[in-house]
């Protein structure tokens, strides 16, 4: 037994401090991106806006489809199951107060990250994975280039841009969904939805979930990029990371959707 437990104590001392490095090196990939993004500023002409147009395809225009089909769905979820339980109670027009607050707040902007962190987050850490494999990014440094402002910048920038568009798009066809739902299994009239949708959500609810969608799309861009730049020589390696970024940046990304809760909680918004 002794020997279990100090077994079950070593495994979590290894969990912590492999934490409080994942930490570290989150913060000091931050920090690169905030030095490269200030060297940018200085010299706008180094800053790559063909790589970033190319990365904001992939990751904003390419993921629409998906996006809205999903978003589309779950709203549509939300609202049958919303008047089939508040039927009982007469108050099936409730369900529109729900379905507006839940998706400009919260599932819109959450569910569109855990999408993009699978999406496009695993993309990023394949890609400079295998560069790093290839001896690529080595390659980078000794002709003179950061690879950070090369091939981070363009791609966390591409993020933070993509994030807010397919979350607003994502909202939208939400409600679209749930108004939908509402109109043919609800009864409620389309003008009526919209009456109450009016009255429901403020640009308050719109606001917090537009602010969250950038830092969300930051936290998952760091993740990747740190994951992608981990990567060893092997295939081995490669897939542990990509898997291991996909994970992490789903976890971050909760994480700071109850942040985000507490403090506009707190602050009344």
């Amino acid at each position: 037994t002794t020997v279990t437990i100090s077994g079950i104590l070593e495994q979590i001392g290894r969990t912590m401090a492999g934490l409080g490095g994942t930490i570290l090196s989150l913060v000091d990939m931050l920090g690169a991106v905030l030095a490269a993004s200030g060297r940018v500023l200085m010299h706008p002409r180094s800053f790559r806006l063909t790589s970033t147009v190319h990365h904001l395809e992939q990751v904003c225009w390419r993921a629409v489809p998906i996006v809205v089909l999903i978003t589309f769905l779950i709203g549509c979820i939300i609202s049958q199951q919303g008047i089939f339980h508040f039927r009982r109670f007469g108050a099936d027009i409730f369900v529109v107060d729900m379905l507006g607050v839940l998706v400009l707040r919260e599932i819109g902007v959450l569910l569109v990250a855990i999408m993009v962190a699978g999406r496009s987050g695993s993309a990023y850490t394949a890609e400079l994975g295998s560069m790093k494999m290839r001896e690529e990014i080595d390659a980078l440094r000794t002709m003179g280039f950061d690879p950070i402002e090369v091939l981070v910048l363009p791609r966390m920038l591409a993020l933070v841009l993509a994030l807010p568009i397919l979350a607003f798009l994502g909202a939208m066809a939400a409600l679209y969904g749930g108004g939908l739902v509402a109109w043919l299994y609800g009864g409620v009239e389309p003008e009526a939805f919209l009456l109450r949708l009016r009255d429901a959500i403020s640009i308050d609810h719109f606001t917090v979930g537009m602010i969250k969608a950038p830092v969300m799309a930051a936290v998952i861009g760091i993740v990747a990029c740190v994951e992608g730049l981990a990567v060893q020589g092997s295939a081995e390696s490669l897939g542990q990371h990509t898997t291991s970024s996909v994970v992490k940046g789903i976890f971050f990304v909760i994480v700071m959707d109850g942040v985000f809760a507490i403090f506009f909680a707190s602050i009344g918004m």
